[in-house]
């Protein structure tokens, strides 16, 4: 694999991880979905802001969920997949609260 395709799996791990992530996090938070871009875009930062909360706490999310999904089920799963919807899935969260405490998105009426 060549550093280009290596660069495009990545993209496409980050945007499902993103996806999926801003998706649980929206449905935690507001109790639905705000569409698939804007949960996508939602678990992406939620990614940046997870990752360095995680990485503060020197806390390794999901690694052993990977082990006992490959035993069980013979699946493999990239090491780190689980820890990165995990944290991922924090971030998003932690944004959707602070925006909401802070009283910013859509106003209802």
């Amino acid at each position: 694999m060549d550093v280009a395709t290596g660069d495009v799996l990545n993209w496409i791990v980050m945007i499902i991880v993103g996806g999926i992530a801003g998706a649980i996090a929206a449905r935690v938070i507001k109790g639905d979905s705000f569409g698939l871009l804007i949960n996508t875009l939602l678990g992406i930062a939620g990614g940046v802001v997870g990752g360095f909360l995680f990485g503060l706490l020197n806390i390794n999310a999901g690694s052993g969920i990977v082990k006992i999904v490959e035993e069980q089920f013979s699946v493999t799963l990239p090491e780190n997949i689980i820890g990165m919807i995990i944290s991922a899935t924090v971030g998003a969260i932690i944004i959707l609260f602070v925006a909401k405490t802070l009283g910013l998105g859509r106003m209802r009426r």
